[in-house]
Formats: structure tokens, C-alpha cells, sequence
């Protein structure tokens, strides 16, 4: 296994870069054990992480769900004597319940744009890669995690326009609270 973390960073988040680069991501290798896989997952309280190879490419992804949904299609296979099925899953490792070449995102896409990109696939996680180096995984963001930077971003986004409204409702207004013009005439 190995992780990555960077620190919490507090300006304003603006790409999915900005999201993975502020958490720890887990990376793992196709040849580990899933037992002790789920056991680093559920203490790191992280549904997902990196499948590597040797040189630090990102090969697949492991999301708790997947898991599950293939140790449950193992319990259901008429081939397996249901007294085999806990030697089956110990002797489960990353490659064989890895999602292979997960789709990504670039580091530098836009919290709106990655966010329909994951609605629009039915994505709950996706790998950030660099865009300039495709083989590095930086890390992986959560689509709650991306909606609600996206409504932050829109709430803040709302706040300024307000201020600036005012702004330039006050611009408008005569200087010095001068009278009205009179007529002369």
C-alpha cells in the first residue's frame, strides 16, 4: 500500500485538482489482499482507492461497492460449495475486484464540468490524473463532495453579485444628496 497526502488547503476550490490535492488518497497494488485492502479502506474512512502498478500508473480503482457487489455475486455462484466461500474471499486480491482503466478527470477541469461529467456517467467517484502526465493519480473526488463546492461556489458567487449590485445602485445615486433641478422657466 501506499498514500499520498497533501495538506488542506482553504482558498477557494475551483478544480477537481484543488479537491484531491487537499486529501489523502489510498493506493494499492493488484497483487494485495482484499481483506487487508478493506480493512485500511474502512480505517482511513475512504470509499474508494488507486490501483497501481510498478512504475506508479494508475491501472484500476476499488470502490466499497464494487467490492461488495462482487463478493455477493461470489456467495451466489452455484460453482462454489457455500462451506469453500470464506477461502474465496480471503484469497481475493485488488486484480480481481478492481474496476480495470477507470475513466478520469483532468486535474485542471472546472467543479461544474466534472461534476455533470459524473452525473452524466452515474459516476459516485473518479480518479483526478494530470493532464500533462496521464500516468500520475493525484487523487479522487466524491460527487457530494464536488456538488457541494459547486453550491458553495455558486452561493458565493450570488453574495458578490449582490455586492455588487448595491455598488453600483449607490454609483447612480447624486452625489452629496443634492436637490433636485429646479425649473426656471
Amino acid at each position: 500500500m501506499r498514500t499520498t497526502s497533501n495538506a488542506e488547503r482553504t482558498e477557494d476550490i475551483a478544480t477537481v485538482g484543488d479537491i484531491a490535492a487537499s486529501r489523502k488518497c489510498l493506493l494499492f497494488y493488484p497483487e494485495e489482499y482484499i481483506k487487508i485492502i478493506l480493512r485500511s479502506m474502512q480505517n482511513s474512512r475512504v470509499g474508494c482507492a488507486g490501483v497501481i502498478d510498478d512504475q506508479g500508473a494508475l491501472i484500476g480503482m476499488l470502490t466499497e461497492r464494487e467490492i461488495l457487489r462482487r463478493i455477493f455475486s461470489l456467495l451466489s455462484d452455484k460453482t462454489i460449495a457455500q462451506a469453500n466461500i470464506g477461502k474465496y474471499i480471503d484469497d481475493l486480491r485488488v486484480m480481481d475486484l478492481m474496476i480495470s482503466h477507470p475513466e478520469t478527470l483532468d486535474s485542471d477541469t472546472d467543479i461544474e464540468k466534472a461534476l455533470q461529467s459524473m452525473t452524466d456517467m452515474g459516476f459516485r467517484y473518479m480518479p483526478v490524473v494530470s493532464r500533462f502526465n496521464r500516468k500520475v493519480a493525484l487523487g479522487f473526488v466524491d460527487e457530494r463532495e464536488v456538488a457541494l463546492h459547486v453550491a458553495h461556489r455558486m452561493e458565493r458567487l450570488r453574495r458578490e453579485a449582490a455586492e455588487k449590485e448595491t455598488f453600483y445602485q449607490q454609483l447612480w445615486r447624486e452625489p452629496y444628496g443634492a436637490a433636485p433641478v429646479q425649473d426656471y422657466t
